[in-house]
């Protein structure tokens, strides 16, 4: 728990203004979720896993119980994107937006990867070609470490399912790809 001084740090208003409009939280609750952060998380900022899992139940009340600990790993192996084993309070706010936000589904934690990746990684908003549906599958590959699944090999099932579907240009949309991704047998398994 942090020590009394860190409960009245703020945020600075120029962080609060840019979170608040990327985010669309206001501005004041930005900072209550700050200050909470906080409070768990130390006076250095950095949230353990131990400090995570205590508050993914407060942060995702329909939690289920039996897979709580597990849940809350994936949740936190997910958002800390340079794996240095703890949260910030920019990544812990990801997860918090996930979580608040009824998110917590397949689709939209591959969706999250996605967005994730260099903006330089695709060529079409919103649209995938074949190159650029292996790299994200690959990417994902990396971050699940999937066990026996051949990301080139599921990227070719997975583009022959989706075939009708493309447009002239050779591409489908992201949505649909991840939609496909989600529900394929040896996938869904690792992804929760």
């Amino acid at each position: 728990m942090g020590n009394r001084s860190d409960r009245n740090q703020t945020l600075p208003d120029y962080d609060i203004n840019v979170l608040s409009q990327q985010t669309q939280i206001p501005p004041h609750v930005l900072q209550q979720i700050y200050e909470a952060f906080m409070e768990r998380a130390g006076n250095n900022g950095r949230m353990t896993v131990s400090d995570f899992k205590k508050t993914y139940i407060e942060i995702n009340p329909n939690a289920n119980y039996f897979t709580l600990d597990s849940d809350a790993e994936r949740i936190f192996m997910l958002f800390d994107t340079d794996r240095n084993g703890v949260l910030t309070f920019n990544e812990f706010l990801m997860a918090y937006i996930l979580l608040q936000r009824g998110g917590d589904s397949a689709t939209s934690r591959w969706q999250y990867a996605m967005n994730s990746m260099p903006i330089t990684a695709f060529s079409r908003p919103g649209l995938l070609n074949s190159a650029e549906a292996l790299l994200l599958l690959q990417y994902m590959n990396q971050f699940y470490q999937l066990p026996d699944v051949d990301p080139v090999m599921l990227h070719n099932i997975i583009w022959t399912q989706l075939a009708l579907q493309l447009d002239p240009s050779g591409y489908i949309p992201q949505a649909e790809y991840l939609r496909v991704l989600s529900i394929q047998p040896q996938i869904q398994p690792h992804i929760w």
